[in-house]
């Protein structure tokens, strides 16, 4: 029992020990309550599931050969086997379950890797270099887990700013504590510090991170192959021959672009298409649209905008469409829906752009308002992200879109501006609970 209680204190220092108390008496409390027992139970259920098991297996064994290549060149020790468990469970494991939510355009992947090397990583590996008594930091974990719980209860909802400005100083002044702690430990023990195990564990997370990428990148790119098959295989009215011809085109020219992958699936329903020529003309159209966003063709501006400049009139309001794509019976793209203000069902705005194949002909800005709530807050956002895409769309930005865009009336109005149309209008929905305001800019 001493060896292990002297080799558990050389392992971990006294914040790592204080966590794992009160993890265990966290688990031993819910152990004692039938209630928090079977829900215990059916989350160990869920982890144990086997896409879930090969998942983590799949991080785990590519962890294990970080660490073989790590070795074989003196940046990896045995001393840091609990450091490596526990990154694989707090930090790989994490990455790896948001790495499968990536979106196409939030640079996700590009991001974990400008994280792991940004000059805050200094900061706060200095911070939690050293730790107070064990005492101490059994008082200090469990006042960090509600302080930050709190905050995060209180971004949630504008009314309780001043009370997140309150806990962010609170926070900042114990971050500022354990800094002073850190640093003076650091000053009047150098010799301690500046070691060959420190700066492996200053380098390691760095290193598993950056190693980790690739990993993540295969599993995002095979969960999307799973996804596109299913969904082609849902289809009854597309013979078996078309589907299994559709799912060796798309995994063969897409497998390591997602995003791609999901554009072929979606106009092989939406098409939809018949023959196996469909599926090629689809594959075509796709890379046609990938090369043409690299350098997109110019467009005279009497005819329309250029589809690839158009879906990015509105990307700083969060409103960017996705690809310009053939429909039933024109060119089309949309975006997601943003909120115009913070009630507890949000009056929302979209963002579309219609036409022809290669030419926009119409840019439509849409707002949707419930009468329940106030949508003043909201009508003023709206009015402002019009704004902006009559100013892109014409060059004009002296539009006054105050008197332009109406409100829940459905009055609209019409104005040529630089040989565009700007049609505003409000339709109450069915219901009459709310109503619709609509802005097109068309050539």
């Amino acid at each position: 029992m001493e060896q292990f209680s002297t080799w558990l204190t050389a392992t971990f220092n006294n914040r790592e020990l204080a966590i794992g108390l009160w993890v265990a008496a966290g688990l031993l409390f819910c152990l004692t309550r039938s209630e928090l027992r079977k829900s215990l139970w059916s989350v160990l259920r869920a982890l144990l599931a086997p896409k879930l098991l090969i998942f983590f297996g799949v991080i785990a064994m590519n962890v294990v050969a970080l660490c073989w290549v790590l070795a074989a060149i003196g940046l990896w020790s045995t001393s840091q086997i609990p450091a490596t468990i526990l990154w694989f469970v707090i930090a790989g494991c994490v990455m790896g379950g948001r790495a499968l939510q990536a979106q196409e355009d939030d640079g996700h992947f590009r991001g974990l890797l400008t994280g792991s090397l940004r000059l805050g990583g200094v900061f706060e590996f200095i911070v939690v270099a050293q730790s107070f008594g064990i005492v101490t930091e059994l008082a200090l974990v469990p006042i960090l887990f509600l302080l930050g719980a709190m905050l995060v209860m209180s971004e949630a909802k504008p009314e309780h700013a001043q009370v997140k400005t309150l806990l962010e100083f609170v926070l900042a002044a114990i971050v500022v504590i354990f800094l002073w702690n850190s640093i003076s430990s650091i000053w009047g023990q150098p010799e301690q510090f500046f070691t060959t195990d420190t700066g492996r564990n200053f380098i390691f997370p760095i290193l598993m991170t950056i190693g980790c990428i690739p990993v993540f990148y295969v599993l995002y790119s095979y969960s999307h192959i799973e996804q596109a098959r299913i969904q082609i295989n849902q289809k009854t009215f597309q013979s078996d021959d078309l589907k299994q011809y559709a799912r060796k085109r798309f995994f063969l020219i897409f497998m390591l672009r997602p995003w791609l992958l999901r554009r072929a699936t979606r106009q092989f329903h939406n098409l939809p298409a018949k023959s196996n020529s469909d599926v090629d003309q689809i594959v075509s159209d796709i890379l046609n649209y990938e090369r043409g966003e690299e350098q997109p063709p110019e467009i005279d501006p009497t005819d329309g905008w250029s589809p690839y400049l158009a879906r990015d009139f509105l990307v700083e309001h969060g409103l960017r469409t996705n690809d310009y794509h053939k429909g039933y019976d024109e060119y089309w793209a949309s975006a997601n829906y943003v909120d115009l203000d913070d009630h507890i069902l949000p009056n929302n705005a979209t963002f579309y752009i219609e036409g022809e194949e290669g030419v926009v002909k119409t840019l439509k800005l849409t707002g949707k308002f419930r009468d329940e709530f106030d949508g003043e807050l909201g009508m003023v956002k709206l009015r402002a992200i019009a704004r902006t895409l009559c100013e892109k769309a014409t060059g004009n930005a002296e539009i006054d879109l105050d008197a332009l865009l109406p409100d829940a009336d459905d009055s609209n109005a019409s104005i040529d501006i630089s040989g565009a149309a700007i049609t505003t209008w409000a339709e109450r929905y069915p219901s009459g609970k709310g109503y619709e305001v609509f802005l097109t800019v068309s050539r």
